[in-house]
């Protein structure tokens, strides 16, 4: 029995990627792993799935060439709604882990070579599955001395990866990093906001260091093509008119999201929403790419790989003109504050779409 095994287990680890696209959901994990003890690591989020202040939380791993500490050290591993809960050529559990999954899709026949190697795989409601065990749980005996063990060692590593994220929120040398940025504007928009991460080479950073207490409150779009927060700006706001929208992307995505008539929509249907570019002046995700696979090939030896925008476009003036947004450059740490809270004036009190452009790091 699945619960049962969880209870026995002397490091038992859930590894999820979006549990939080259902709500309700997110209270139910809580419920299971604070009853017994068990770790949660995030695996490409793109939802909220767990609180990250609760000591259970061990973070989030985004398919970095490295192993990780949670899930290398776990004896049991629970899969709930991931499709790629590891990358095994770099990072996967222990061999003799035991290693359980439940999705509505737990075999994956799309995904060409896609297999994790499960004990058991269920094909079952999440939301369904948590709360089944978390009924059962309530005539279940747990051994309170050994889930304090693993309580104990589960807040060990969570307050050390919690001073890590809060040492990466830091400016350097007069510049603007993308984790200064984002805990800047997580200070700003308090914890209701909904947050749209499109941040491509920065998504880890933005959800990281957004930290989102509150479920429904982040959302990725979860393909592959770019250009997906405008539109999906728009239609939150929509859904949620009382709710402020926040949209975070990378400068090659706001291009492609055709941004002029992203704002000419938001003013045709009063959707006020604040968009702030993530400005590392060109496509950093295929320099990436590029540099991963062939890491002493002719990319890493060229000075130039012709990814620049240079010349860069007005990104704010593009919103302007189209709809008649507040826009504002900005290049200076000391500048963030101010132009945020500008930005959020115009949304809620003009009541007319803000796009920040914030200058990072050259790539």
């Amino acid at each position: 029995m699945l619960v049962d095994r969880l209870a026995r287990a002397h490091r038992p680890l859930v590894v999820t990627s979006y549990v939080g696209r259902q709500v309700a959901a997110v209270d139910e994990l809580t419920r299971l792993c604070g009853r017994l003890a068990v770790g949660v690591l995030e695996s490409v989020p793109a939802y909220m799935n767990f609180p990250p202040s609760d000591p259970l939380h061990q973070g989030s791993q985004w398919n970095q060439p490295v192993q990780n500490a949670a899930l290398a050290e776990a004896d049991l591993v629970l899969v709930l709604d991931s499709d790629v809960p590891w990358v095994p050529t770099v990072n996967r559990p222990a061999a003799n882990a035991e290693i359980f999954h439940i999705d509505t899709d737990p075999l994956k026949p799309t995904m060409p070579l896609w297999y994790i190697g499960a004990h058991g795989a269920f094909q079952a409601d999440v939301l369904t599955a948590l709360r089944q065990m978390n009924a059962f749980l309530g005539r279940f005996p747990i051994d309170g001395e050994a889930a304090d063990a693993r309580r104990r060692h589960y807040a060990r590593r969570h307050a050390v990866l919690s001073a890590e994220r809060i040492g990466r929120a830091r400016s350097a040398d007069g510049t603007i990093t993308a984790e200064f940025l984002t805990a800047a504007l997580r200070n700003a928009i308090g914890e209701d906001a909904i947050v749209l991460n499109e941040g491509i080479t920065n998504y880890d950073v933005i959800f990281d260091l957004m930290a989102r207490e509150k479920q429904g409150t982040i959302f990725a779009s979860g393909g592959s093509s770019l250009g997906w927060h405008g539109g999906a700006a728009i239609g939150a706001k929509l859904a949620a008119p009382e709710r402020m929208v926040v949209a975070l992307t990378g400068d090659g995505s706001y291009l492609f999201s055709v941004p002029s008539t992203v704002h000419w929509m938001a003013r045709r249907y009063h959707t006020p929403f604040l968009t702030v570019v993530y400005n590392n002046g060109g496509w950093r995700a295929p320099k990436f790419s590029a540099l991963a696979v062939h890491p002493d090939g002719y990319a890493a030896k060229a000075a130039d790989l012709g990814l620049s925008f240079d010349p860069a476009s007005d990104y704010g003036g593009i919103a302007a003109a189209a709809g008649g947004a507040f826009a504002r450059k900005v290049q200076r740490p000391e500048e963030v504050d101010q132009a945020i809270a500008e930005a959020l004036e115009a949304i809620t009190v003009q009541q007319r779409a803000a796009v920040l452009d914030v200058m990072l790091s050259h790539l």
